[in-house]
């Protein structure tokens, strides 16, 4: 009985030392444990601790997309989730939201967004043309498991639309709001804002091959030079205005 109190007041130190220690477990370290889990996407930089953190890069594949922020408070883990407030910054744009990750699944909610509209030219393959603009929006909820994305919904904006290269070409904002699918897809339904003399109306579906989009164009209040743009854009129709389909591959980010 001598030898019982003295051995349980150091399980219980050792307890406490080890609670202590994963209370304040450095950034660092953890990211040691959790780099394999996390590839290709690479930290560095790291500072603070795996619950209030931050890392100087966020690399993937070559690809820098800045700094990253994150907190995450320890009540989930009773769950046996991992719940984190994020926030990424790079050069062009940034994001931030709760990722929320569960086993065998990881959710995305209210994660916002804004970066530069140049980012479409990939997807829509526009040659020697360049969009301006900026693209900002709200990914409201997302589920993906077993590489399957669900429940995704959301909507982006493009404000200051247009397209430069052998022309300058202004258009209203556009916006876009969009869901996950039964079969893996994304829908939804692209339009302008009303405050220009070029209506857009159309649906697109994006899957992991690529985008498939119909977009109706049409000008308004009898616009000479919104009339002219439509003869040669897309396939112009009888009466004046134009249909613009799109297919494009999946864009090339890495």
């Amino acid at each position: 009985m001598r030898l019982l109190k003295p051995i349980l007041i150091v399980v219980v130190l050792a307890l406490v030392a080890a609670g202590l220690f994963a209370w304040t477990l450095p950034a660092e370290i953890g990211y040691r444990y959790a780099a394999p889990r996390l590839a290709p996407l690479v930290l560095s930089g790291l500072r603070g601790t795996v619950w209030n953190g931050h890392a100087d890069g966020v690399g993937m594949l070559g690809h820098d997309f800045g700094t990253l922020d994150w907190t995450a408070p320890k009540g989930p883990l009773l769950r046996g989730e991992f719940v984190a407030d994020v926030r990424l910054r790079g050069s062009d744009g940034e994001l931030a939201g709760t990722l929320t990750r569960g086993r065998g699944w990881l959710a995305a909610d209210h994660v916002r967004f804004s970066l530069p509209a140049a980012a479409l030219a990939p997807a829509l393959e526009l040659g020697a043309a360049h969009p301006r603009g900026t693209l900002s929006g709200e990914l409201e909820h997302a589920t993906l498991a077993k590489v399957a994305l669900r429940d995704a919904r959301g909507s982006v904006r493009w404000s200051g639309a247009g397209v430069s290269g052998a022309a300058e070409v202004s258009l209203p904002d556009v916006l876009a709001e969009f869901a996950s699918q039964p079969d893996g897809s994304v829908a939804g339904r692209v339009h302008d804002d009303g405050s220009g003399n070029l209506a857009i109306e159309g649906t697109f579906t994006l899957r992991i091959g690529g985008a498939d989009a119909l977009v109706h164009l049409r000008a308004r209040n009898d616009d000479a030079q919104v009339a002219e743009l439509l003869r040669r854009v897309g396939e112009p129709q009888p009466d004046g205005s134009s249909i613009l389909h799109i297919r494009s591959r999946a864009p090339r980010l890495f």
